[in-house]
């Protein structure tokens, strides 16, 4: 995920920054837990390929307390509740009193559609700090996502009664060749109905999203759509608007922006630069885990076939700092081990060779170059105009 406004309003403060020094594996990752598979949709881009039915060998109550005591022996301190649709779990509501009880700050990433009044007190109740819903166009459009009718007004009616219980809320929109044309329209929105997140995904090809993977962007495309992502985060910080704006699965944004913001604020290259190679691009196996439904351990939600022990049989911390996985080892490497594209660009301590998932079914190697990758070989290849070249990156 990579924080436009964070980063923006560092800029704009004038805070300090140092160089991050020592191994980044150090750092407890933050874990998203997919409690259930089970959902009252079928999402075309969905990574999970979930459908409304019930799935055998899911995480009893009772080992979900168990997680909850291992996430905190591993020091994790974030955790994103997800599924699925986690509200069908019945022990949600427990599952999240626990959580907050143990220290965590704590997100759920939800669908919307079953968030009523008594939902959105349970929510508020039970501690959580975060309530993220997928919102994939205006109307009809993100009906023809959700493959359900009226699934965009039971989402936005779920979003609204949690901001109204006081509950952060965000909207999480996944861009695709289909509802681009909408991205304007997602942004009045959360002006709109006082949002206070807004977290642009790109397409990953996982799950049902394979399948659809001829629906990404172009490169023209993505680069028009992030220019105006990163205008309207710009718009917000200068005007001191309350809306945070972040985008995900696709780390060339961070070198874009760099591109971007540089070529108006040459004086702040060497501060940005130390910005976001502190935080480095892609996480997963490093800042980022996922726990499945069923137990099982992954580098990130994305990377369901990567599987690096279970924790009905192991504690979350030996597997995650004691794994002698080879993929996992891999995606640890600083840098990468990457080919092509990816392993000769000059801008790969800030965006870590994106995403492996998307290299991986585009090529079958998972260290190959990211086919999303819309930045130009000039681009790549060259330092930008104007900036030392001393940080070897």
């Amino acid at each position: 995920m990579f924080r436009l406004t964070t980063n923006l309003k560092r800029l704009k403060n004038g805070q300090p920054v140092a160089k991050r020094t020592g191994p980044r594996t150090d750092v407890a990752p933050m874990v998203i837990w997919n409690l259930t598979r089970t959902c009252n949709l079928e999402c075309v881009h969905c990574y999970a390929s979930s459908k409304q039915r019930d799935y055998t060998g899911e995480v009893t109550t009772e080992q979900a307390f168990d997680v909850l005591e291992q996430l905190k022996e591993a020091r994790c301190n974030t955790l994103v509740l997800s599924g699925g649709e986690p509200l069908y779990r019945e022990d949600l509501f427990k599952i999240a009193q626990r959580a907050k009880e143990l220290g965590f700050y704590l997100a759920l990433s939800s669908n919307g559609t079953m968030i009523e009044e008594k939902e959105a007190e349970l929510l508020k109740t039970s501690g959580f700090d975060y309530i993220g819903v997928s919102l994939d166009g205006i109307g009809a459009l993100h009906d023809k996502f959700r493959r359900m009718d009226g699934a965009f007004d039971l989402a936005l009616r779920g979003l609204k009664l949690c901001r109204d219980k006081g509950l952060r809320t965000g909207v999480r929109f996944t861009l695709t060749k289909m509802n681009q044309a909408d991205l304007p329209r997602m942004f009045e929105l959360v002006e709109k109905n006082r949002i206070d997140k807004i977290y642009i995904s790109h397409l990953v090809f996982s799950g049902r999203g394979i399948e659809n993977s001829c629906e990404a962007l172009e490169p023209e495309r993505t680069r028009e759509a992030v220019a105006m992502v990163i205008e309207k985060a710009l718009y917000y910080v200068e005007n001191n608007i309350p809306i945070e704006v972040v985008t995900g699965n696709n780390d060339a944004d961070a070198v874009f922006f760099f591109m971007e913001y540089t070529a108006k604020n040459p004086a702040n290259g060497e501060k940005l630069l130390t910005m976001l190679e502190n935080w480095g691009g892609n996480n997963a196996g490093l800042g980022v885990a996922n726990i499945d439904p069923l137990g099982e351990v992954h580098p990130d939600p994305l990377m369901s076939g990567v599987k690096l022990g279970n924790i009905k049989n192991e504690r979350f911390g030996k597997i995650w700092y004691q794994s002698e996985n080879p993929v996992l080892n891999r995606l640890r490497e600083r840098p990468r081990p990457l080919l092509g594209r990816c392993g000769k660009c000059e801008w790969i301590k800030i965006c870590g060779g994106n995403s492996r998932t998307r290299s991986e079914r585009a090529a079958g190697d998972l260290m190959a170059s990211d086919p999303a990758c819309y930045l130009t070989d000039e681009e790549i290849f060259q330092q930008a105009t104007g900036i030392s070249t001393s940080c070897n990156c």
